[in-house]
């Protein structure tokens, strides 16, 4: 998802917006009133309205070329943006999913060792209770549990 952030426009874009929408604006109104008079009230248009009309027309429709261009121009940047945006995507969540199965991987290798050490202790303690011969050091040995070396570690309580 693509999170658009609203950057504030400087002075010449704000000047831009309000002369651009001042002119295209009243060039529709004179031209919308002068074609309304002219058809529904059957009134000629007088050649003083027709110069406004082009007067106000020339740089209105310049401003309407260019803000469509600019529009034109922005969706062309998301339409390339795409492809790029669809492969993080991907890359993340194979990367999400990984992180999952290594995290549920070593779980599992730690609930084994948790098992076989807790077993290791059942038996020894079943030893220690049914013979009562064993030297109390001995039971009380453990190793530390390492999968990459298989020598103990030699810790004594």
């Amino acid at each position: 998802m693509v999170i658009m952030t609203r950057r504030k426009g400087g002075p010449n874009d704000q000047l831009m917006l309000v002369f651009g929408l001042g002119v295209v604006m009243a060039w529709v109104v004179i031209a919308a009133t002068a074609s309304y008079y002219s058809i529904v009230e059957q009134r000629d248009i007088s050649d003083s309205q027709l110069t406004v009309i082009g007067l106000l027309g020339g740089p209105a429709l310049l401003i309407i070329t260019n803000v469509l261009d600019l529009f034109k121009g922005k969706e062309s940047a998301k339409i390339n943006i795409l492809p790029e945006e669809l492969s993080a995507e991907v890359n993340s969540a194979e990367a999400e999913k990984s992180h999952v199965r290594m995290l549920e991987e070593h779980r599992i290798k730690h609930e084994l060792t948790m098992e076989g050490l807790r077993q290791k202790h059942e038996l020894a303690m079943d030893e220690f209770n049914t013979t009562q011969k064993t030297n109390l050091d001995d039971v009380l040995k453990y190793r530390d549990f390492d999968e990459s070396d298989e020598e103990p570690k030699g810790k004594k309580k």
